[in-house]
């Protein structure tokens, strides 16, 4: 099954380059049907421009804060952020609220060609 999503600039370009391994989601009903050998379409939010990866793994954890805390940081292109950091820009696009009602994804992913 192929998925589409939407990135920023930094996410789809660490993708592109392949520095970033994994992926962090919401868990939210739409990401609960991304399952291992799936396809994702990442769409730029601002260019259009597209990667297509697969998904050859799928974690769940109850907040980011364990997410962080079980992923390394170069798996997600973020070397160097503390977990705090980590937490409060993921805050920036999904609420406390939401990740609570919901938990939180780590999609391990491979650039297709």
């Amino acid at each position: 099954m192929r998925h589409e999503m939407g990135l920023y600039e930094v996410p789809f370009r660490s993708i592109e380059q392949r520095l970033k391994t994994v992926e962090i989601r919401l868990n939210d009903l739409k990401r609960q049907q991304v399952q291992v050998g799936d396809q994702i379409q990442f769409t730029h939010t601002e260019t259009s421009e597209t990667l297509l990866v697969q998904v050859t793994k799928r974690e769940t954890f109850q907040d980011f804060q364990a997410l962080y805390e079980h992923v390394s940081q170069e798996s997600i292109d973020c070397v160097g952020w503390s977990i705090d950091e980590l937490v409060t820009s993921t805050y920036t696009i999904y609420s406390p609220e939401a990740e609570q009602q919901y938990g939180t994804l780590a999609l391990h992913i491979e650039l297709l060609p």
